[in-house]
Parts: structure tokens; C-alpha cells; sequence
């Protein structure tokens, strides 16, 4: 009796030792090599492509104004000279092309961190994987902020804080200093996609989706420099900042008599977290079609 319940027991040790060791490597397993060079998919941004257009976007009506109220000029500016797009900008812009590559502990042959360059302005992020805090609120903010990151699975979970405000669209649609970004990587064979999720507490009324993002990988890619020097294209007085009063703003999608080629009605462009879903498309059937198709090289030709 009394060596059968030893066999009792060493058995329950055995089969609860055994299920520990499945779920490890499981774990392990799941996760997967992010590292590489990675060539950017054509991708395509919300809203209609004018100029001024934010439909899709959960904005406030602080952030609405601010789009209404930018001027072009502010990119010729002497203080935004060469000014850096933010990370989670660059992930979205025309050129995103990425390498990843990590750091390892030799002694535990765990990675301790992951690092990223963007060829955007040359933007570099730090991913720490060695379960690190985020600091307090009132520490350093920078251009990419500071990530930390964790597996989901096969899934890459990366939260960012402590990012400096920047634009989300180079059209005067901001985010603030107090965003939180998570992104979600996930490899597919040969392709990694990205899933961005904005929560802005100042400038989004709802958490911010972008599914859109994706990238091959591609062994052969060259990751050109990117310079940049200053140059003055259009003469603005230091200290000034070129703005538009509200209401009379030149953007061709704050414009109620024009549309795009599709013929996107006025009030949509506005943005508001009811545009981003796909019941909106019946209220936007209900609505006037502006009169006039933008010209070419207004951005009312991009669709």
C-alpha cells in the first residue's frame, strides 16, 4: 500500500513535470526570428488621399482644428528644418524600408533586446525584452520613445511611451506627448505584418487601428543613407507660424465644393470616430456630392 501511493505520486510529479516542460517549449517555440531586412509593401492610408482629409480618424475636436488650421509653410519653417519623423510615423510613410537585429546574452542565450532602423529620417528604435518598467510620466521624451516587448504567442507585442508629439499625417493631424502606441508584429513566412494601435487621450476619442502595414523579407535590400540638409524653399521670418483662421483653409479636402475622383462627399473628410466604421458608408450615401472633381496635383487624383 505504502509504495504504491510512492508510485502515486511519482507519477503525478512526472505528468505535472512533463505539462511545465510542453507549455515551455511551446512558448519558446512560438516565438519567431524577427530579424532581417524588411522591404515595404505598397500600402494605402485612410481617407480619400486629399490634401486635409481625415477620415477614418478617431480625432477630437482639438485635433480637427489643428488640420483646419495648418498651413503647408510649416514645413519651411527654419525650426523644423530637417525635422525628425517620429517612428510610428516613419512605420506608415512612403519610405519604411526596416532592419531588425538583436541583442543577445551569451551567458543565458536570451535576447535582451531587439533594435530596429527605418531608412525615414534614419529613425532607430530599442525594444526591451528583459521585462524593464516604463519610467514615470515625466521622463525624457524622444522621437521614438521607449518600447518594451513581449510574446503573444507567435505575435511580438511592443508598447511605446514617452514620445514626443508629432504628426500622424503631414497635414496638421497630430498626436500628443501622451499617446501610447502598441504595435503587433507578426511573421508570416516570409512577410511581417504590422498592426498599430493609437490611444491618444488628448487628440483621439478612440483607441486608433492601422492594419495595413506589411513587409517582405528581402535579403538583398540596400538600406541607403539619409542625409538631410537644410534648405529654404519658401522665405518665413524666423519665429513666425503660418496658420489658417478656422473656415478658411486652401486644402482641397476642407473645401465643400470639391471631391475626389470617387466623388467622397464633404462631411466625412471631417473625420470622428463614426468614420471608421463600415456602417458610416450608408449615412454616406445619404449625403450631397460636392460639384467639382479637385484638379490633378491636389491630391483629389489619388483616390
Amino acid at each position: 500500500m505504502y509504495s504504491e501511493r510512492i508510485r502515486r505520486a511519482a507519477r503525478h510529479r512526472y505528468v505535472t513535470l512533463l505539462v511545465f516542460l510542453l507549455a515551455l517549449s511551446t512558448s519558446v517555440l512560438a516565438q519567431v526570428d524577427l530579424q532581417g531586412s524588411w522591404r515595404p509593401l505598397p500600402r494605402n492610408q485612410d481617407g480619400s488621399g486629399m490634401v486635409g482629409d481625415i477620415a477614418g480618424i478617431p480625432v477630437t475636436e482639438g485635433d480637427r482644428l489643428r488640420v483646419q488650421s495648418w498651413s503647408p509653410e510649416d514645413f519651411d519653417i527654419t525650426e523644423w528644418s530637417c525635422r525628425t519623423h517620429a517612428w510610428d510615423y516613419s512605420l506608415e510613410g512612403p519610405r519604411s524600408p526596416l532592419r531588425f537585429w538583436a541583442d543577445v546574452d551569451q551567458a543565458t542565450q536570451k535576447i535582451i533586446a531587439y533594435h530596429g532602423h527605418i531608412n525615414m529620417e534614419e529613425q532607430e528604435e530599442t525594444i526591451w525584452m528583459d521585462g524593464r518598467p516604463h519610467p514615470p510620466e515625466n521622463a525624457l521624451h524622444t522621437w521614438s520613445g521607449l518600447s518594451t516587448g513581449e510574446w503573444d504567442g507567435d505575435v511580438l507585442v511592443v508598447t511605446t511611451t514617452h514620445l514626443k508629439e508629432s504628426y500622424e499625417r503631414r497635414n496638421g493631424l497630430m498626436r500628443s506627448d501622451r499617446a501610447v502606441v502598441r504595435t503587433r508584429r507578426r511573421r508570416i513566412g516570409n512577410y511581417l505584418q504590422g498592426t498599430s494601435i493609437l490611444y491618444d487621450p488628448v487628440y483621439m476619442t478612440e483607441p486608433y487601428i492601422r492594419s495595413s502595414m506589411m513587409w517582405v523579407n528581402d535579403s538583398g535590400m540596400k538600406m541607403p543613407p539619409y542625409p538631410c540638409e537644410e534648405a529654404t524653399d519658401t522665405a518665413v521670418p524666423r519665429g513666425a507660424v503660418p496658420n489658417f483662421l478656422p473656415g478658411k483653409s486652401p486644402l482641397p479636402a476642407l473645401n465643400k465644393e470639391l471631391t475626389d475622383r470617387l466623388g467622397t462627399p464633404y462631411e466625412p473628410r471631417l473625420g470622428g470616430a463614426e468614420t471608421m466604421y463600415p456602417e458610416y458608408i450608408n449615412k454616406m450615401k445619404t449625403m450631397p456630392r460636392p460639384p467639382k472633381v479637385a484638379d490633378v496635383g491636389s491630391g483629389g487624383e489619388e483616390g
